[in-house]
């Protein structure tokens, strides 16, 4: 099974250029089972009204469960999930806040590479490092709820030894899957932080990660396999 988190930044290159359809074919080619977004936009007048959400779906041949924290007149800004496999239950969480509303995306799946049943977990936390760890409080009260083989991805907004990622790392038991080689994905074109993650349960074997490379966005796609 493989699972790919990627921040698309609304679908914005390093070139300055925005294209749906150039994120399509980054994920295309990893063919990937389970693929967490962050910064889609729908209906956005700087994004060119295009629904993303969409245009993922019909492009990547999957379904797309859209979560908008950020609501501006018919449109939204948030995470989303595109997925292989019967959805059975969706769960939308709003996390702590500051500035700009967060949340957390539990898609419950079942019969998905291999596991009868998986929980998913789509976030992206805040700048601010208290509002992180305000934000790590309240999502590892969420995945301890959660049944079966359990993985997050996301943005943390912040490198492996930040307050919020070691306190969700050592509160929630999860595994992060790049602890070891600690491959930096932020800036796309030359990466310098790792701020993309992907943890999951111990019921899960982790057996290769890799970041992508690509500038179709300012993050790098996140990739890991599991046995």
């Amino acid at each position: 099974m493989r699972i790919v988190t990627y921040n698309t930044r609304g679908s914005l290159g390093m070139d300055g250029r925005r294209s749906t359809l150039r994120i399509v074919d980054v994920i295309r080619a990893l063919s990937a089972d389970i693929v967490c977004f962050q910064e889609i936009h729908r209906l956005l007048p700087w994004s060119g009204n295009e629904d993303q959400p969409s245009v993922l779906e019909m492009g990547l041949n999957r379904t797309f469960i859209f979560q908008p924290n950020l609501h501006f007149g018919f449109g939204g800004y948030g995470i989303g999930v595109a997925v292989r496999g019967r959805v059975d239950e969706i769960r939308n969480h709003l996390l702590p806040s500051g500035k700009e509303q967060r949340g957390a995306l539990e898609v419950r799946l079942r019969d998905i590479g291999g596991y009868p049943k998986l929980t998913v977990f789509c976030t992206h936390f805040g700048l601010d490092t208290d509002e992180r760890v305000r934000q790590t409080n309240a999502l590892t009260l969420l995945v301890r709820t959660a049944d079966g083989p359990t993985i997050v991805c996301g943005d943390l907004n912040e490198g492996s030894d930040g307050a919020a990622v070691k306190t969700f790392v050592a509160q929630s038991g999860l595994i992060d899957a790049d602890a070891n080689q600690n491959k930096e994905t932020f800036v796309s074109d030359n990466p310098t932080v790792r701020i993309d993650y992907v943890l999951y349960t111990a019921d899960l074997c982790m057996v290769n990660v890799e970041a992508v490379p690509s500038l179709a966005s300012d993050h790098l796609p996140l990739l890991v396999d599991f046995a």
